[in-house]
Formats: C-alpha cells, structure tokens, sequence
C-alpha cells in the first residue's frame, strides 16, 4: 500500500450478514436502554440532588419533552440504520458508543449511590 492511500475495505461474506445485522441490532437496542438510563439518572441527580448537566450541547433540553425525544429518536435512528448498513464498521462503532455509554451510566449511577447514603 503506498503512503496516503486508504485501507482496502474488507468485504463481507453473506453467511456473515446476518451475524453482523444481529450484532448492530442488539448493540442499537444496548445504547437505547442505556440513553434512557442516563436520562432517569441525570433527571435524579438534578431534581434531587441539586446537581446539572456538564455537557454543553444536552444542558438547555435536558428534562424537556424535547430533549427526551431528541436522544430516544436519535438512538431508534441508529436502530433502523443498524438493520439496513451491514458493515463491520457500522458494529465497531457501536461498540463504541455503547462503552462510552456504560462509562457515563456507571457514573451517573455512581454518583446517585454517593449523594443518597
């Protein structure tokens, strides 16, 4: 491969289709439980516990019907793409998310356990 040229793309075989439609699936459906978490807990952390929203984009909808619909709808969007692009990149980057999910859910969780005892 000569300096500055992009990577072959890596094609999929057909048995592998349905494995991969799977796995974007179930990893769309993860990152919608997982929005909704982050939304009950950063819900209780502000009405609660006097806390706030730290990220700047989220702070002026968050407890908004808006703001909820924006982050379910953008994650039911991810979904319906999950099941029509069937690429191997599509699955790495939702596992992404979803682990960048988790490490926000857990501490938000975290921090509700801390305040509440």
């Amino acid at each position: 491969m000569v300096q500055g040229q992009l990577a072959p793309v890596v094609r999929v075989v057909d048995w592998q289709l349905p494995v991969i439609r799977r796995t974007a699936v179930a990893l769309g459906f993860a990152l919608l439980a997982l929005n909704i978490l982050d939304l009950v807990a950063t819900k209780v952390i502000i009405e609660r516990f006097g806390g706030f929203e730290a990220n700047p984009l989220m702070a002026p909808i968050i407890g908004t019907p808006s703001g909820v619909l924006l982050k379910i709808g953008i994650c039911v969007g991810v979904i319906v793409l999950a099941t029509r692009i069937t690429t191997a990149r599509m699955v790495t980057f939702l596992r992404l998310a979803v682990a960048v999910y988790v490490v926000v859910t857990t501490v938000n969780v975290g921090q509700i356990a801390l305040l509440a005892f």
